[in-house]
């Protein structure tokens, strides 16, 4: 390592949380480091790897959107965990819990009686001019008197061993999700070490945070409130909402009426009875607080104020986040709780005062300069934190001009490098700096503290780099305990009897959307890479120029052609473009991509068995990049692969999914997607003349899978009327549209069993009539033997196909409506 300044200046004054002063490692270590010692480089390289599988099967992601065009990026895990000694565990429970309840009472007084404000332990601005204080919520006491419910502190610490709080979390909290996810993972790695050092379990806290929030209210349903799939933290919520036995939702998917929240779904409105946050508070309700939002709820203030539903946590919460408070958080506990703070904040100087101002300016060269009320994570994206020694002469100068003019919109903050944490590599111990996001929830027996937590290790010697959206590492942090450990499990154990049902609860039919439009995209996609995959075979295998001529006319009618028909190399130049070109529109690869983020927006509807064949089907190097050179060879192999991905999807639906909504509304759109198919591909395989009969017919059947079914009836004469019943007319054959027609018909049927009378009538009304036109007495002859019948008879099966659909979006999708998650307008 070089030696620059300041990674020296880190390693003299950060805390070892390995070793102690002789060098020794501490002893809450020693069963750790010890068992890690004696690992062999490769036996630890094979854990991490593991490690990796994991997450990467189970699409643990955290989103960074202003890197790699908005796609999600693999959580980063170290599997290394973090350990902290029972006794200094027990010193951080207490100062967290005393923080947990500060800043329940903060809320309250900040929009209750505001006794901080009247008896002058608190500068009105730090509230009033905070862009987040919730006006209209003045006065409102929330159930219980429990405004925060959930809360997190982030801790370091520093030389001399003791911690500093860096920042709070009382409003939409996150990272508890990631933090269990670290602890399932590491837990299977090193699942004997965790068992030797008793490590305590996480299981108990869950379960008695959300028991005791929903005793607060009356009877409904709980559900989780996320902004959506682009929110960064959108695996969380959907992890979150599985292990807690809550419904997903977003905004859309809510309703007001009569001062009660209401949830969408198939069967009607179900009362919602707690809502289990984490859309921030001002974005809540467009109707009273930001009105450019689209993620909250008009009317949700009223609902609240009538408290007919409780949210968890109440809203308001960004106030008592506010790094400004950190400079009066000593007074607020005393005069509020009528104690010290057993963990203080970092130093912070507000710059609403003329002392403030000018100590600001006497530490800026070893401080951090913020805006007052930025809560966003040091150095994170779009934070406003700079490091006041980084600032030039002019910024300096234009600063010392911001501070007369808006000093109460800055502090500053005294820099406190965290402590190091242990990193294995090349087996050895390295270090690298360190805080501990802890997480508190409130029970019926008070704040209780999950044992456990996130550490977030940099990636290199910088405070800038602690940020998990500035590319820090995770780990799990373990607390032993000398104690006996909880086998608690949230897995259901009861002596009660349980009455026998078939159905769950009737789910969000904007979650039914997105998995209709699942089956419709990977049905698309699966379709198309059959189609690219015959083409490149035929081409690879050469033929006369009229086998060209018709595969450029067959490609010309998948995708508008991208360059003059005229170039000697349109061929292989739109073929690559459809296999490989991320940008360019109905490609392969923009499919694959529609796939995903379809299916990331209805993660908690998925077993992860699912999600991981998805997961694999649309990986980025599933099929050639933009710019790699590839042949027909390597094509092949891409789409083969493709295909086989393709199958195990449409097996895991088949033989995984119960009869239920998901499954039905995912098959619905694969019959739909189906259907249109292969209207458009007899047509297409008709209408030319370019390539004799036989041999059209061919590629028409291996297109559609159905190659060896037709030889087992026909052998190789290959004839018009018997393909045009195979594809189409025959109701036994999985490729034909008959089939597909009689499969949604069912559907519909189902669904109009399990939802209210009279609502999917008429598409099942629809979807028989569309059926029947296939059983028309004498159909086959009369299309088989007239071009211009058949072509007619298509155009008539695609419209009423697509007709299909709208019907469908009319009976269950219509008031769910408000963007299409895969980036495209409804279109059939």
């Amino acid at each position: 390592m070089s030696s620059e300044k300041k990674p020296v200046e880190r390693r003299q004054r950060g805390y070892d949380e390995l070793r102690d002063e002789s060098g020794e490692v501490r002893e809450a270590w020693k069963p750790l480091a010890e068992a890690v010692v004696k690992m062999s480089p490769a036996e630890y390289a094979r854990r991490h790897d593991v490690a990796q599988r994991l997450l990467s099967d189970n699409g643990v992601t955290y989103n960074v959107y202003d890197e790699n065009e908005g796609h999600a990026r693999r959580w980063r895990l170290d599997i290394l965990p973090f350990v902290l000694a029972p006794e200094e565990w027990a010193k951080i429970e207490a100062g967290v819990i005393q923080r947990a309840r500060l800043a329940n009472a903060l809320a309250a007084d900040i929009y209750g009686p505001q006794r901080l404000i009247m008896e002058g332990y608190l500068p009105p601005h730090i509230v009033y001019g905070h862009p987040q204080f919730l006006r209209p919520l003045v006065g409102f006491e929330p159930p219980g008197g429990v405004f925060v419910h959930s809360y997190s502190v982030d801790l370091a610490r520093v030389a001399d061993g003791s911690w500093k709080v860096m920042a709070s979390r009382a409003d939409a909290v996150s990272g508890i999700g990631y933090a269990l996810e670290n602890r399932i993972v590491v837990g299977q790695v090193f699942a004997d070490l965790f068992a030797d050092m008793r490590v305590q379990r996480l299981a108990e806290f869950f379960q008695a945070h959300r028991e005791a929030v929903q005793s607060l209210a009356g009877q409904g349903r709980a559900v989780l409130l996320s902004p959506g799939p682009h929110n960064e933290a959108y695996f969380e919520h959907a992890f979150l909402a599985h292990y807690l036995d809550l419904t997903l939702v977003e905004g859309d998917d809510l309703v007001v009426h009569d001062d009660r929240v209401y949830l969408k779904t198939l069967r009607g409105l179900d009362q919602v009875a707690v809502i289990f946050r984490r859309v921030d508070s001002d974005f809540c309700d467009p109707l009273e607080l930001r009105g450019d939002s689209a993620l909250g709820v008009p009317g949700l203030l009223q609902a609240v104020r009538a408290k007919n539903v409780v949210l968890a946590n109440a809203l308001g919460g960004s106030v008592v986040e506010s790094p400004a408070l950190d400079a009066y958080m000593h007074g607020a506990a005393e005069a509020l709780l009528g104690e010290e703070l057993l963990i203080p904040d970092i130093p912070t100087i507000w710059c609403g005062t003329e002392w403030g101002r000018e100590e600001a300016l006497s530490r800026l060269e070893h401080g951090i300069l913020r805006g007052a009320f930025d809560s966003r994570p040091l150095f994170s994206r779009r934070s406003s934190a700079k490091l006041g020694r980084d600032l030039t002469p002019a910024e300096t100068i234009a600063l010392k001009a911001r501070l007369e003019r808006r000093g109460a919109t800055l502090v500053t903050q005294d820099i406190v490098p965290p402590g190091d944490a242990p990193i294995f590599a090349d087996g050895t111990f390295t270090t690298k700096p360190v805080t501990v996001r802890v997480f508190a929830a409130w029970t019926k027996n008070g704040y209780q503290i999950m044992p456990g937590g996130l550490a977030r290790v940099s990636d290199d010697d910088s405070i800038k780099s602690l940020s998990l959206q500035s590319g820090a590492l995770s780990k799990d942090v373990w607390i032993p305990t000398t104690g006996p450990v909880s086998t608690f499990s949230l897995l259901r154990q009861t002596k009660e009897d349980v009455a026998v049902q078939r159905t769950g609860n009737s789910p969000p039919s904007r979650a039914m959307d997105n998995l209709f439009w699942l089956g419709r995209y990977s049905e698309r996609a699966d379709n198309l890479g059959r189609t690219l995959r015959t083409i490149v075979q035929r081409r690879g295998e050469g033929g006369d120029g009229a086998m060209q001529s018709f595969l450029c006319d067959f490609l010309q009618a998948v995708v508008p052609a991208k360059l003059p028909r005229n170039d000697a190399q349109w061929l292989l130049t739109t073929l690559r473009a459809l296999i490989a070109d991320r940008a360019a529109p109905d490609s392969l690869p923009q499919l694959l991509s529609r796939v995903r983020r379809t299916a990331w927006s209805a993660r908690d509807r998925l077993s992860l068995e699912t999600w991981q064949t998805i997961y694999l089907m649309t990986e980025p190097d599933m099929l050639p990049s933009s710019g790699q050179i590839f042949g027909s060879a390597e094509a092949l192999t891409c789409l083969d692969r493709l295909v086989r991905h393709s199958a195990a999807f449409a097996g895991h639906c088949a033989e995984n999914m119960t009869r239920g909504p998901n499954w039905l509304f995912t098959d619905l759109g694969r019959r739909i997607e189906r259907s249109l198919h292969l209207a458009w591909l007899v047509g297409q395989i008709t209408a030319s003349a370019a390539l004799s009969e036989s041999e059209r017919l061919r590629i028409a059947l291996e297109i559609s899978s159905s190659v060896m079914t037709y030889r087992s009836r026909y052998l190789n004469a290959y004839h018009l009327a018997p393909l045009l019943d195979l594809l189409l007319l025959d109701d036994s054959n999985p490729r034909s549209v008959a089939f597909q027609l009689a499969a949604a018909e069912r559907s519909l049927e189902e669904l109009e069993r399990i939802t209210p009378k009279g609502q999917g009538t008429a598409a099942v009304l629809y979807a028989r009539a569309l059926r029947k036109t296939t059983e028309q007495e004498g159909i086959l002859a009369e299309i088989a033997d007239s071009p211009t019948a058949l072509s007619a008879h298509l155009e008539r099966l695609s419209a009423g196909v697509a007709g299909l659909s709208d019907a469908i979006t009319d009976a269950y999708f219509r008031h769910a409506i408000r963007h299409r998650t895969g980036g495209e307008k409804r279109e059939d």
